[in-house]
């Protein structure tokens, strides 16, 4: 079977969410970051606003510039979406880093031959544009996002594909027609070539695919080793690897730092416990947004001399109740808070998790029918109006601490990947 594999990339993604969030920033040129650009909007582009450049830099050549800081649990809420969408298209779909996706479409023939433009007999001259232009509507009906999209027979030909699809669009490399595509990219546009082999290459007077071609595969793997192969397939199109499904949830966690001060409340136990509740109201939303329940509580504190200690407790049934699931953290806490050094970072996990419906219930389980029901209404009113909406239980103790939106609390959070 000819292998079609999908790569989809999400336009300028962070600016593009600060632009999702406020209207007003449509059609502006907005840069993301602290520091240097970690993503910046198609009008700061033209403006000669770039990724990786000092914001210094950023704002002399674009002084109407505007820069946010971004918000990562907003980010990675968009990202999930997307993931979710592709998903309907492909039951392999790989989750590569914060704003591109892998997918492989060989194996989901029934979708293929619905979206075949030209269904001609000959496997070559098959078509999935078809397919992406409905993949790339239902993630901007669902979204708002702009994606880009590769189509070839490998991994490197799908990305490589993708930069020539951008913004917006949609490019497919023929089967057969490999080399011709790949042939006058530079060298570090090949997944693999870093800057430092790109250096190496360009003072033997290499630049281009096409010149690499002419270099032995055996003095490739002399002089890279292991890599080396890796980039004699690559830049013709060969290479194997396989598009390796994101695996399924194990856990949902959900941590925050904080910069320690010892005149401040931040290491006061009301407001390390707060915050821990507000953590877990977070993880417990997902837990029943996924449809799980968890079993396993683990609570997690680093202090700033490098300390790490954690606590793993768990319940006698599955829940997803925030009440029972904070009960059980609160008392890892309490168990955890035994050293006078300031705590850096709190962070909960929920594991051991299985699907709703997988546990036997109670016969005469009213309260716990009930509490369900509550927070299944809170569920509802923060899909309508935003999690910040409300604001339940011992998380209440941030308020006043933390600025706060429509989206919760904004926490000073290190990965955009949880």
């Amino acid at each position: 079977m000819e292998r079609r594999i999908l790569h989809l990339d999400i336009d300028a993604f962070l600016a593009s969410v600060e632009q999702l969030r406020d209207p007003a920033l449509r059609g502006r040129p907005v840069a993301v970051g602290t520091g240097v650009v970690a993503s910046r909007s198609y009008e700061a582009k033209a403006r000669g606003v770039h990724t990786a450049m000092p914001l210094h830099e950023a704002l002399r050549r674009c002084p109407e510039l505007i820069v946010r800081e971004g918000d990562a649990r907003l980010a990675e809420r968009y990202r999930q979406r997307v993931a979710e969408v592709m998903r309907r298209f492909s039951p392999v779909v790989e989750v590569c880093s914060l704003d591109d996706f892998y997918a492989d479409l060989s194996g989901v023939p029934l979708r293929i031959e619905q979206a075949l433009e030209d269904a001609t007999s000959v496997e070559p001259e098959r078509s999935l544009t078809a397919l992406c232009r409905e993949l790339r509507a239902q993630i901007r009906a669902e979204t708002g996002l702009s994606v880009a999209q590769g189509l070839g027979s490998t991994r490197t030909v799908a990305r490589l594909a993708t930069t020539k699809a951008k913004p917006g669009g949609i490019c497919e490399v023929v089967a057969g027609h490999e080399l011709e595509f790949l042939g006058d990219f530079a060298v570090e546009a090949v997944p693999g070539i870093g800057s430092k082999t790109a250096e190496l290459l360009l003072q033997v007077g290499i630049s281009t695919v096409r010149e690499l071609w002419t270099v032995d595969r055996e003095l490739l793997r002399q002089s890279f080793g292991a890599r080396g192969e890796e980039i004699w397939f690559r830049c013709r199109g060969l290479d194997e690897a396989p598009v390796v499904a994101t695996p399924t949830l194990r856990s949902i966690s959900r941590e925050t730092s904080f910069e320690p001060r010892a005149e401040t409340d931040s290491q006061q136990r009301p407001f390390l416990r707060s915050m821990l509740a507000y953590l877990l109201d977070r993880a417990a939303s997902e837990l029943r947004k996924q449809r799980l329940q968890a079993r396993c509580v683990q609570v997690r504190l680093h202090h700033i001399d490098g300390g790490r200690e954690e606590r793993s407790r768990s319940l006698a049934m599955a829940t997803q109740r925030t009440d029972l699931l904070m009960a059980m953290a609160g008392e890892l806490l309490d168990e955890l808070l035994v050293r006078r050094v300031l705590v850096r970072l709190v962070g909960v996990s929920l594991t051991s998790l299985v699907a709703v419906g997988a546990v036997q219930g109670q016969l005469f389980g009213g309260e716990d029918t009930a509490r369900n029901r509550l927070f299944a209404a809170v569920d509802a009113v923060r899909s309508r109006h935003g999690f910040g909406a409300l604001v339940v239980g011992g998380a209440t103790g941030v308020l006043g601490q933390l600025p706060h939106g429509p989206n919760g609390f904004k926490l000073r959070t290190p990965s955009l990947t949880k």
